[in-house]
């Protein structure tokens, strides 16, 4: 596979803001309850839609419905989402449809529904088989149902990607070890692997405070980290993203477009987007957080970074990917910069040990074994 280079096309993220409980660590935008108010959320999103969608100056090669939780919305409402966004944007998503899952709504009427709604794609929440750190991360499914989900999925004809959460207080490295070995087995094909972050104003840091819980502990984080990324390379993942593995062929395009300055447009509630210039500028936007926030119709939060300003965020964006950055291409979207201003903003990494020249120079990647500190070197570039 190449270096990242420009995106393909452009992307079309959709939040579902629907959650049937709260997970003790998450802080993303969400409302919880088992019945979410589907009506005036599709009217919110067909609004949106009808503002905003000519900004994509056509069909969105990818489509990602994230959460939340998606699949909380029931065949139904997955339905009446897709085809309000398909009555806009014909076509949408040809390149890639994902939805995001959880295990316990995974039944034969949706892996069907989504079929027929052409989803490609499922990104399903697993977070771990092990029964303890379900209870300890307060998921609601069982590491079978879990294991049948993914089963299910694949056999449908889906490109399964589970989640991974390791880190957790607790967590031994047998039970990861076998995490790995039965989502893989059950046909997982794809794994993001993300230690567990406890955000505050979560439940988390309350049930601390009552001893319900305990911190996470880094260096234990940190020596998991580096045993999932052992696990799966072994069983022939290949560690293409910092925090992402995949067999060949099964990369997240969506994703894909973050990591190589595609643009993008997100619609509902804290949903954002990017779209760069012709100068390598770039816009953000982002929109108001929480549900009735976005459907009292609040503007997004516009943000434009000067082309200089947009190079510099490119490169620590463009560095997830491990096979790295094509300088060519990268100096092509973001002309406002040479190679010279190149070669002087990495000069201090390069010297550390922590980012390298590969293929004669015409690659910069960070060299093998330093993913470990990509926020260090980010912070460094960004600075």
């Amino acid at each position: 596979m190449t270096a990242s280079g420009g995106g393909e096309g452009t992307g079309l993220y959709v939040h579902v803001p629907f959650c049937a409980r709260a997970c003790p660590y998450c802080d993303f935008d969400f409302v919880v309850g088992r019945r979410p108010a589907i009506d005036r959320y599709v009217a919110g999103i067909e609004r949106e839609l009808d503002a905003r969608a000519a900004a994509l100056g056509g069909p969105p090669a990818t489509l990602y419905l994230g959460g939340g939780t998606p699949s909380l919305l029931g065949v139904d409402g997955l339905r009446r989402l897709t085809e309000a966004i398909e009555r806009r944007l014909p076509g949408a998503g040809a390149r890639e449809r994902t939805v995001e899952v959880n295990p316990e709504h995974v039944d034969d009427a949706l892996v069907h529904g989504l079929r027929d709604m052409r989803f490609d794609r499922a990104s399903i929440g697993v977070q771990t088989l092990d029964p303890a750190g379900l209870r300890a991360l307060g998921r609601v499914h069982g590491e079978a149902e879990a294991e049948a989900a993914i089963a299910r999925l694949a056999d449908a004809g889906l490109r399964v990607s589970a989640d991974l959460i390791i880190g957790w207080p607790g967590q031994r490295e047998d039970s990861l070890a076998r995490d790995v070995e039965r989502l893989l087995a059950a046909g997982a094909e794809h794994v993001s692997v993300y230690c567990l972050t406890i955000e505050a104003g979560t439940p988390w840091p309350k049930l601390v405070r009552r001893g319900l819980r305990v911190l996470p502990d880094p260096d234990a984080q940190a020596a998991m980290l580096a045993l999932s990324e052992s696990l799966l390379v072994a069983a022939g993942l290949r560690h293409y993203e910092v925090a992402s593995y995949a067999r060949p062929g099964q990369e997240a395009r969506h994703n894909l477009l973050y990591w190589t300055w595609g643009d993008f447009l997100g619609i509902g509630p804290s949903a954002a987007s990017a779209s760069h210039g012709v100068d390598g500028a770039l816009v953000r936007a982002s929109n108001p957080r929480g549900l009735d926030a976005w459907l009292a119709g609040g503007a997004p939060e516009v943000d434009r970074l000067e082309p200089r300003e947009a190079a510099i965020e490119g490169l620590w964006v463009g560095l997830r990917r491990l096979d790295g950055i094509d300088v060519e291409r990268y100096l092509g979207r973001f002309p406002a910069v040479d190679r010279c201003w190149l070669e002087e903003r990495v000069g201090r990494q390069i010297g550390r040990g922590n980012l390298e020249w590969a293929e004669a120079g015409r690659v910069l990647r960070v060299a093998p074994g330093r993913w470990f500190w990509h926020d260090s070197i980010a912070g460094d570039l960004l600075g």
